[in-house]
């Protein structure tokens, strides 16, 4: 079975829309696969949270379906999104 990792960031909006997750995403990308072994990410962001599933997509993740989540005590849907890292090997 492949390890996973669960993704999730955080962003303060002023720094919106300038590329910084998408770069950090990638080198994640780069970390988890060579340095540990991470075969499999997941990530979940809400409906309504355009520029984030805009990264995700940009990024290589692919929808998988919605999710229920429990968020500071609230249950909130989350599309649900998944990658798989391959080497430059493979």
């Amino acid at each position: 079975m492949a390890k996973k990792w669960i993704v999730g960031y955080v962003l303060d909006q002023h720094h919106n829309g300038q590329g910084y997750m998408s770069e950090a995403l990638q080198l994640f990308f780069d970390f988890a696969l060579h340095e540990v072994g991470i075969e499999r990410l997941e990530a979940g962001a809400l409906p309504d949270n355009i520029g984030s599933i805009k990264v995700l997509e940009k990024a290589g993740f692919r929808q998988t379906g919605v999710q229920s989540i429990v968020v500071n005590g609230i249950l909130k849907e989350h599309v649900m999104y998944v990658i798989r890292l391959k080497s430059n090997q493979d």
